[in-house]
């Protein structure tokens, strides 16, 4: 499928930033976040009567008033503690595709999706198939904002695109909440450092599986504990995926090292009361859950380890956090991230409403995240979870070393639970 670059140009906010906003100061959740990129791409079917021309200056427009709101997307990264807010814009490409978007999503192939996103990871694409169907693509700084941000950059822009007058306002409360530590080392630095020391250089590939709601109806009742406590979805999910990954391992020496699972856990939701979804930029923790024998634990455990992990990052934690607690909240956190240890990166973008993002076209038909080419990297072993288009499912998108890939696929919980790469026009469709 051929992509081609058609347009170029910048986008700059309808409204100058105020001056007094020209610096955007980082908070200590943004310290902590290493100077990477994450995409998301959002695939749109075509309408009977599509004009792609009207719908591109639609998008134009639309962001200009949304970056007004989201103004430190439109600036420059200044250095570790803060963003130049100049009010230069965003690189803004239109790519016209040689296909139709239908045939690529009934047997989508992962690494074509690498083409859709903005070239040398700038920050937005609107990719126009010959059927009038639309992917839009966005990459950001991972030090300026987290999945939760993007989301609401998301629904600000359709919303400021449909005209309705609803308006989506990020709060810029970070800081104030957070403060950052001007003299942090880059040892201190959790996402930096400690995350860090599990990459390995590899031939990583992508493999796409999706969760319906019967599977994961089964894997819950299957790990199901007597206190009534009941996993949720995201966690039954890891558990399993978890399991399957360490017994790649069964007859490895790497058995004897321990094996963690590790996720980053949205303080927005954990704090009482609750943060609103729209607080720009990071508000994420790293948690890790450990298993120390694989071969003698069962699912029911893992889950309930994955939730002993996720649950222990709650208010009291935020409130130890917020109190010049940094260093005492790192330290503990580094007890559970042994040097050595066999590691699973997890991350979830499940429940951030991005399948609600109309643009006055209609909904996205299907999310997708990142993806690992085909060359050599410096990666972990990794699963980003999404939601389906309903919520009724989850899609597991998992980066892994190549020479894994088969004895994980090999598993029998895999052949017989998960669907590997459906197509999005077939799963999940409402009764």
């Amino acid at each position: 499928m051929e992509v081609e670059i058609i347009s170029r140009e910048k986008v700059k906010p309808s409204s100058p930033t105020p001056h007094p906003l020209k610096i955007y100061r980082f908070s200590l959740l943004d310290q902590i976040i290493p100077s990477t990129f994450f995409p998301a791409v959002l695939y749109f079917l075509p309408e009977s009567d599509s004009d792609t021309s009207q719908k591109i200056h639609i998008l134009k427009e639309s962001l200009s008033l949304n970056l007004t709101r989201f103004y430190p997307f439109a600036g420059i990264i200044n250095d570790d503690l803060s963003v130049r807010c100049n009010d230069e814009g965003i690189p803004f490409f239109v790519a016209k595709v040689r296909g139709n978007l239908q045939d690529f999503l009934s047997r989508p192939d992962l690494l074509v999706i690498t083409k859709f996103l903005p070239i040398e990871f700038k920050f937005d694409t609107a990719n126009c198939f010959e059927c009038g169907g639309m992917a839009i693509s966005i990459v950001v700084a991972h030090n300026v904002a987290d999945g939760m941000t993007v989301s609401a950059f998301f629904r600000g822009w359709a919303a400021a695109a449909r005209s309705t007058g609803e308006e989506i306002c990020p709060k810029f409360i970070g800081r104030d909440l957070f403060p950052s530590i001007d003299t942090m080392e880059r040892e201190s630095k959790l996402f930096c450092h400690d995350f860090f020391k599990f990459l390995r250089l590899g031939k990583y590939v992508t493999r796409r599986y999706l969760f319906d709601a019967s599977v994961i109806a089964k894997l819950k009742a299957r790990s199901a504990s007597s206190d009534a406590s009941s996993p949720t979805s995201i966690e039954v999910v890891s558990a399993f995926i978890w399991k399957c990954y360490m017994k790649v391992f069964a007859d490895k020496s790497d058995l004897e090292k321990p094996f963690i699972l590790t996720h980053p856990v949205n303080l927005r939701r954990r704090a009482d009361p609750a943060l609103p979804d729209e607080s720009f930029g990071n508000f994420l923790w790293l948690t890790a859950a450990q298993c120390n024998s694989p071969a003698d634990t069962n699912l029911k455990d893992l889950a309930s380890e994955v939730r002993r992990a996720v649950r222990k990052i709650d208010n009291g934690f935020i409130k130890v956090l917020q109190n010049n607690g940094f260093y005492e909240n790192l330290e503990e956190t580094r007890k559970v991230l042994p040097e050595g240890a066999n590691c699973l990166a997890f991350s979830s973008w499940c429940k951030f409403g991005l399948y609600g993002v109309d643009f006055g076209w209609g909904k996205p038909i299907w999310i997708s995240s990142f993806v690992s080419g085909d060359s050599p990297a410096m990666m972990a072993n990794s699963v980003t979870l999404m939601d389906t288009r309903f919520g009724d499912g989850v899609e597991a998108w998992l980066i892994l070393d190549e020479k894994y890939v088969a004895a994980f696929e090999e598993n029998e919980d895999i052949q017989n639970d998960v669907l590997v790469n459906p197509s999005p026009l077939q799963f999940g469709k409402k009764i």
